[in-house]
């Protein structure tokens, strides 16, 4: 448990999440926190399969849960002429905006973006660093639980390509709650749109001194999850947690799942 003596929810994020302690904890080193199995290492390899090898690209992306994470990113910025960030507290689209604005303090994403460009074959760090920042219009509010998750926003028209990591887990208690997020999330995806997202369930990760808990949806119910989503041509990829169960973030795999709006 926490320093507090409890475990934390979703409903506690707005008051008690603390993205300096978080972005310290898990993105400090391009391998990842050591109890996350690689699977940092593994999510950005996906991204530059899908946005470099692949091609996926279109006019307007947006990221779905950002977070205060800029890293979904780094592959997506050359492809796309517009990419929103969004997260539903404020203290994470601050962190993001710091980023975006240089701003002392702000977090040092150099090494997660060093290793993606040298997926790509090159270490051209800050002229990629310039090229996220020009492509990146706007972090916005959004609220998954919403039928519109952005409603409020100014973006009316479907999107190119929708992504969100690590987030429909992080804010579903119950297998529900879980398909109506992800119907909300690709209502913003036009018909033949690409969407991507990885999941990764948990028992339960910390964060500074604080303990949140998470809910394990198996893996054959994120598989089916997405045809009820009017989504098809779903392709997975899967990297299992072969180690002990850790304190600081436990789980037994994470999963992407990249499909196509109907």
């Amino acid at each position: 448990m926490s320093m507090e003596g409890r475990y934390y929810t979703a409903a506690d994020y707005h008051d008690h999440f603390n993205p300096n302690a978080y972005l310290n904890t898990y993105y400090s080193d391009p391998e990842g926190h050591p109890d996350d199995a690689g699977i940092l290492p593994f999510i950005m390899e996906q991204l530059h399969k899908l946005f470099y090898k692949e091609g996926v690209s279109g006019d307007r992306l947006i990221d779905i849960g950002s977070g205060p994470c800029v890293y979904s990113f780094v592959s997506a910025c050359n492809n796309f002429k517009e990419i929103i960030a969004s997260d539903y507290i404020e203290v994470n689209r601050k962190a993001t905006r710091q980023w975006l604005n240089k701003e002392p303090g702000c977090f040092n994403w150099k090494p997660i973006i060093e290793r993606v460009c040298s997926l790509e074959g090159h270490s051209n760090i800050e002229e990629r660093e310039k090229k996220m920042r020009e492509a990146i219009k706007d972090v916005i509010h959004c609220d998954v639980h919403q039928s519109n998750p952005i409603a409020g926003s100014p973006y009316k028209d479907p999107f190119d390509c929708v992504l969100t990591l690590c987030c429909l887990e992080s804010v579903s208690t119950t297998k529900e709650s879980y398909i109506q997020a992800l119907q909300n999330v690709t209502s913003l995806l036009k018909s033949g749109g690409t969407f991507f997202q990885f999941v990764q369930p948990f028992r339960s990760y910390t964060v500074g001194d604080k303990k949140f808990a998470g809910v394990l949806f198996d893996q054959r119910f994120l598989e089916d999850a997405p045809l009820q989503a009017n989504l098809t041509d779903m392709t997975f990829a899967i990297k299992r947690n072969t180690g002990d169960r850790a304190s600081t973030l436990d789980f037994e795999f994470g999963m992407t799942i990249v499909a196509k709006k109907i």
